[in-house]
């Protein structure tokens, strides 16, 4: 174990505001001085972007709605909307809406408590252990025994993709994951990192609505330009006034060191003209070009076991997160897992993708329910 990793990780034991601290220096010895910099200006413009409410994609999915089923839309303040019709009204919140309670929704964000149930149903789940920062010796014996697989460290509350870190190989990974998830739990999970494409299914009250295959965000090289300065243009396209909507900024971090290492490079290499490459495994900050709607045939038992997972949470609006290699084969069957059970799934995901004119306008069936109207 390098000494920088050594004092970085005893950051983490100086409370939040230690590992914070050790979470920005960490980042800063791979990326540099200049990164930081750039970092700082690419926050700030996306800052002001998201501040714009001419911006903001659920304003526009909402409208969208609320014409298709004949509603009408009143901005209460930002993107607090309330949605009328007749006696019938509603409000949302970009993708909060009234449909399950407080508790559920807390439920559902509370990976241990998911796990336990989905584990008890007999649902596929990744191999996993969950433990507490600061004992390290029972997150390095799985990590040993997972090997070569890698494994993804998260922590066990909070939105999906928040604080994850995958392609986790070695014990100096482990640490610097470990210190990035701390930030938001002290208890962590690890968990066996599955092969395959991620997938978002979105139910409401049992009703699959639609399934978006999401890749992790990639750059296309040019034969000049190195990874970071292909991140940057990506990120400048990203915060470019006139792009229609905001968008998250692509950051490098750990699972972005980490998925590059997998592949032999550096932020300062060089990718060939025309190669595209994956820069990142956790796909939250990928590009609209990188979803697409799913098409093809899925199997009836898979899309069962995504439901049972939303039945067993009890959400009645859920996105189910999983992770395949054959969408026609139940997630038994190929070895597939379910990794997240979402009470507030990003509507967004389903209307931001590359083929935008077949989108499947799924806040419209939403909206129906939470205004009882018969179709």
């Amino acid at each position: 174990m390098s000494l920088a990793t050594k004092v970085i990780g005893a950051l983490g034991s100086a409370g939040r505001p230690g590992r914070e601290l050790g979470v920005r220096l960490d980042v800063l010895r791979s990326t540099g001085v200049r990164y930081a910099r750039q970092r700082r200006r690419e926050e700030a413009l996306l800052s002001a972007l998201a501040s714009d409410p001419r911006k903001s994609a659920y304003r526009v999915i909402w409208q969208r709605a609320a014409d298709e089923v004949g509603a009408d839309l009143e901005v209460i303040h930002g993107e607090f909307l309330e949605l009328r019709r007749g006696e019938r009204r509603a409000r949302v919140w970009r993708h909060w809406v009234p449909l399950d309670d407080a508790v559920t929704l807390r439920l559902a964000l509370d990976k241990t408590a998911v796990h336990e149930m989905l584990s008890r149903a007999g649902l596929p789940l990744p191999e996993h252990e969950e433990w507490d920062a600061s004992k390290l010796n029972g997150a390095v014996e799985f990590l040993e025994r997972s090997a070569p697989q890698p494994c993804v460290v998260k922590p066990t509350g909070g939105a999906s993709g928040s604080g994850a870190t995958t392609g986790v190989r070695t014990r100096d990974q482990l640490l610097r994951a470990r210190l990035r998830a701390a930030r938001l739990s002290r208890r962590l999970l690890i968990e066996r990192q599955a092969e395959g494409d991620m997938y978002r299914l979105l139910f409401l009250e049992g009703e699959l609505l639609d399934t978006v295959r999401r890749r992790p965000p990639r750059v296309t090289g040019d034969g000049r330009s190195t990874i970071r300065e292909l991140v940057g243009a990506e990120n400048a396209r990203r915060l470019d006034p006139a792009h229609p909507v905001s968008m998250p900024i692509l950051r490098v971090d750990l699972d972005c060191l980490f998925t590059l290492e997998a592949a032999g490079l550096r932020l300062e290499s060089v990718l060939p003209e025309g190669r595209t490459l994956a820069v990142k495994t956790v796909t939250s900050q990928n590009r609209i070009e990188d979803n697409e709607t799913v098409r093809e045939p899925i199997s009836p038992d898979l899309v069962a076991e995504a439901r049972e997972a939303a039945a067993q949470v009890g959400v009645r609006l859920a996105g189910i997160d999983l992770i395949t290699t054959d969408l026609s084969r139940s997630l038994k069957e190929s070895g597939g897992v379910i990794i997240e059970v979402n009470g507030t799934p990003g509507l967004h995901y389903h209307y931001q993708v590359a083929d935008a004119a077949s989108a499947t306008h799924v806040a419209v069936p939403i909206l129906r329910r939470l205004l009882d109207i018969k179709e």
